[in-house]
């Protein structure tokens, strides 16, 4: 014989749910942003010997230019030598940075994603941080942009909504100019 127990249950109260109010439901109105400044470019302490090679350099070819008579050429040279200087002792300016759902801000100039082409990022840690977005314009197909402090994975995330990520490969001057200080 089973024995079967009938114990009294309590109604359970289901509480509703608060109803929102239309005024404070927040929708977000913008995409997330990122903003950021950072120099130009890392700027490498270059001591009077860094200049001693191309300052050679220009005296041989002075020379050459001077023995055959072409004031022209050693004007080129002398130029060409003075703006190395000047660039070699150039201190960066702080540039801003902001990337949006309209495209990509540099010092003030948009860049819309309609006009670039993909983008990629250069990741090593501490001497390498850096997006380069390449462009749809031909007289200048690459841009490269400092990421300072900024979370990459965060920043590629963002990107990945707008732009392709393909590598790109950085160009036989950029290689040079880090070999040799710039």
């Amino acid at each position: 014989m089973d024995i079967i127990k009938i114990k009294k249950q309590e109604p359970v109260v289901v509480e509703e749910a608060p109803t929102l109010v239309e005024d404070e439901v927040e929708v977000p109105t913008q995409l997330q942003s990122f903003e950021w400044e950072a120099p130009e470019f890392e700027k490498k302490d270059k001591t009077n010997s860094w200049f001693i090679l191309p300052a050679i350099a220009t005296i041989v070819l002075g020379i050459i230019a001077f023995a055959t008579d072409n004031i022209l050429f050693l004007i080129l040279i002398l130029l060409g030598f003075f703006t190395f200087y000047i660039y070699a002792k150039k201190e960066p300016r702080i540039i801003s940075f902001k990337i949006n759902e309209k495209g990509i801000e540099i010092d003030g100039k948009l860049h819309q994603f309609e006009s670039l082409r993909s983008f990629w990022i250069f990741y090593n840690p501490p001497t390498e941080k850096e997006i380069s977005i390449r462009s749809r314009k031909t007289s200048s197909p690459y841009i490269k942009i400092p990421l300072a402090e900024q979370n990459p994975n965060e920043i590629r995330k963002y990107l990945l909504k707008f732009l392709p990520e393909k590598r790109h490969k950085e160009s036989l001057i950029d290689i040079w100019m880090k070999r040799v200080g710039f």
